[in-house]
This record gives structure tokens, C-alpha cells and sequence, in this order.
């Protein structure tokens, strides 16, 4: 029992292992996303055979592989390497089922505590390899992927639709208070459920017509646009606090700062993942920045017709020198937070953070550093 109160003793530690191992996969995956989008417009899915789908879809790929990735790195760095099998399958139950990357989060730490569970049951030496082979990641296996589709996705669902209600039934009387629900919404998942959900009720609204006009009813426009920036803000963020305050964060840090620029610009949220899950106040600052950048985006009354963010929504943009604006202040906003909050990054006191990531009670370790 004292190696499971470990492993709640060391949550930071083994999510910094989980992420050190995601950072490719989100990189990769966004950049792809990103070029599909920027080559193929906005809905480039929808045009089989060209390089844009191709680009995206290779995207999409990468980043629908992160619950099962995270899950399987968490699990490694509690119970090695009999929890890897069971992490990828789980975490990929967790993609199917809707849990998504929370789900696999969690999925990590339920493999990790089985493996270690199971590994203490006393085995004879004939049957060792049996059980750490085949016993343990089957049994693991089969319980976690049970629980994942009945229980943890069932219950990510039912929060998603709380979410889709609780923003249909918003007034549009106070739009500081609106602005301040969609940036919270929108950016505390860092892309996911929260954002996914708040965004299919502002696309349902974009189907209603104004016959003045014949676009879109205003209102929708808006609350598009201010969901966009939600998910636009937190990677530039990111970016801009690891170049205004580079001693603050560690060099795979910084690195990751540099391509969550890029992924900012198309609006691909799980940029800031890797800085943000490593540290509160880089979460926090996220959070922060989009609040402030969503209110002067409905203050400001820019919207767009365009359901994605990042550079690609400003053809469709009713007020691209006012969007672009509340854009600045939000990202000003939250990496200030940051400068001014963060502690100072100590490679040197700290070596799961910079160095290597003990992954076993045995002291097995694998080096971090890409």
C-alpha cells in the first residue's frame, strides 16, 4: 500500500513523464493539422485526394493518439513496462468513448496502480513471466477498459451535455459575464470536451438567418468568434511567456514554446498541453488570457462566419482589425500572469523535469531529451 500513497505522492512526477513522452505526438499532430488547414481551407476533410485532407488527416491522426500515448507513459513511469500494453489500449478506449485526453490521464494512473498491485501477488518462479507477460497486462486490460467505456466516458457525456446547457441557457444582457463563461469553458481542457461543446451551440446558432441580411444572425457571429479565441489564445501564450521570460522554463520548455507559436496561429489549443499540464501557473495563465481575450472579443463586437480559429477565421471576420485586437490583449494578458507568477525553472533541483524521469521502483530510468 505505501508504493500506491507514493504514487498520488508524485502525481507531478509521473504526469511530467507522461508528457515529456506526448510532446512529439501533439507537435507533430498540430503542425500537420495546422498546414492542412492553411493549404486546404477551413473544412479541408471534406475534400478527399487533395494535400490538404491529406495533411490534416495525418494531423488528426497524431492528435487522436494522445489519450492513448498519455495513458500508456503515465503508466510506465508508475508500474514499467507490463502497464504499456494496457495503457495504449485503454487510452484509445478513453478516445473512442469521449473521455478523451482527461480520460486517458486517469487511464494512466488506473494502469499504473494495478500493475503495481498485481506485481506484488507471490507468483513461483515457474509462473513469473507468465504472470508479468500475460496475467497482469490482460487483467488490467479488461477492468480498466470496462470501467472506461461504462463508467468514465458515460460520465465525461453527461458533463458535456451539463456544458451545452448550461451555455444555451446564457442571456446575451451581460457580455462580460459570457465572454468571462466561454473563456473558461473553452480553454480549461485546453481544447477538448469543454471547447467542443460550447462550440457545437454556437455552430447550431449560426444556422439561423437574419432576413435583412441573409447571413447569420449577429449574436451567433459573435459567440463563434469569441469561442474561436478560447482555443487560439492558449498556445500563444505559451509562446509568448518562454520568450519574454526564458530563465522561467527549461529548454525542452522553451522548445515547445517555439512550435506552440505555430500552432497557435491555427487555433490547435493542445499546443499549450505540454507547458500548461507541467506547471499550475502556466495553466492558470492560459485560463486567464482567454477570459480577458473572449470579453474584449464580445465587448468589441467583431464575429465571423468561419468555425475554426487562428488565422483561418479572419476571411470570414466581420471586424479583423477589432478581432485581432482582443486577440493581443488576451495573450498580453495571460503571459504577463505568467512573467510575473511563474517560479523560476531549477534544472538542477528538479531532474524529472530536464533530465530523466525515474519510470520503476528499481530506478530504471530513460532519458527525456529529444
Amino acid at each position: 500500500m505505501s508504493d500506491v500513497i507514493d504514487v498520488f505522492k508524485n502525481l507531478r512526477k509521473h504526469v511530467l513523464a507522461g508528457v515529456s513522452y506526448l510532446i512529439p505526438v501533439v507537435v507533430v499532430g498540430g503542425i500537420f493539422c495546422g498546414l492542412g488547414v492553411a493549404i486546404g481551407g477551413t473544412s479541408p476533410w471534406e475534400t478527399q485526394g487533395t494535400a490538404g485532407y491529406f495533411l490534416f488527416m495525418l494531423g488528426k491522426y497524431g492528435l487522436n493518439l494522445m489519450p492513448a500515448v498519455i495513458a500508456a507513459y503515465v503508466g510506465y513511469s508508475i508500474g514499467d513496462k507490463a502497464a504499456i500494453g494496457p495503457g495504449l489500449i485503454i487510452g484509445q478506449v478513453a478516445q473512442d468513448s469521449g473521455a478523451g485526453f482527461l480520460g486517458g490521464l486517469l487511464a494512466g494512473f488506473f494502469v499504473g496502480i494495478m500493475v503495481l498491485l498485481m506485481k506484488k501477488v507471490k507468483i513461483g518462479k515457474n509462473f513469473t513471466a507468465l504472470w508479468s507477460i500475460i496475467v497482469i497486462p490482460s487483467v488490467v486490460t479488461v477492468i480498466g477498459a470496462f470501467l472506461m467505456e461504462y463508467g468514465v466516458g458515460s460520465a465525461v457525456t453527461a458533463f458535456i451535455n451539463w456544458l451545452t446547457a448550461f451555455v444555451q441557457g446564457l442571456g446575451t444582457s451581460n457580455l462580460v459575464l459570457i465572454g468571462a463563461a466561454i473563456g473558461v469553458i473553452g480553454s480549461f481542457d485546453l481544447g477538448l470536451f469543454g471547447s467542443k461543446a460550447q462550440g457545437a451551440v454556437f455552430l447550431a446558432m449560426l444556422s439561423t438567418i437574419d432576413p435583412a441580411t441573409g447571413m447569420p444572425v449577429m449574436i451567433a457571429q459573435r459567440l463563434l468568434l469569441t469561442g474561436a479565441t478560447a482555443s487560439t489564445l492558449p498556445p500563444l501564450i505559451c509562446a509568448l511567456a518562454t520568450f519574454l521570460r526564458p530563465k522561467a522554463f527549461n529548454a525542452e520548455e522553451r522548445e515547445s514554446g517555439k512550435a506552440a507559436a505555430f500552432l497557435g496561429l491555427f487555433a490547435i489549443t493542445e499546443g499549450a498541453i505540454p507547458l500548461a499540464l507541467a506547471d499550475g501557473t502556466v495553466y492558470t495563465g492560459c485560463v486567464v488570457g482567454s477570459v480577458v481575450g473572449c470579453v474584449c472579443q464580445l465587448l468589441f463586437g467583431a464575429g465571423t462566419i468561419v468555425n475554426w480559429g487562428g488565422l483561418p477565421t479572419l476571411p470570414g471576420c466581420t471586424n479583423i482589425p477589432a478581432c485581432v485586437a482582443a486577440w493581443v490583449i488576451g495573450i498580453v494578458a495571460g503571459a504577463m500572469f505568467i512573467v510575473f507568477f511563474k517560479k523560476k525553472s531549477n534544472p538542477s533541483a528538479t531532474p524529472v523535469e530536464t533530465k530523466n524521469a525515474e519510470v520503476s521502483k528499481e530506478g530504471e530510468e530513460y532519458n527525456l531529451k529529444f
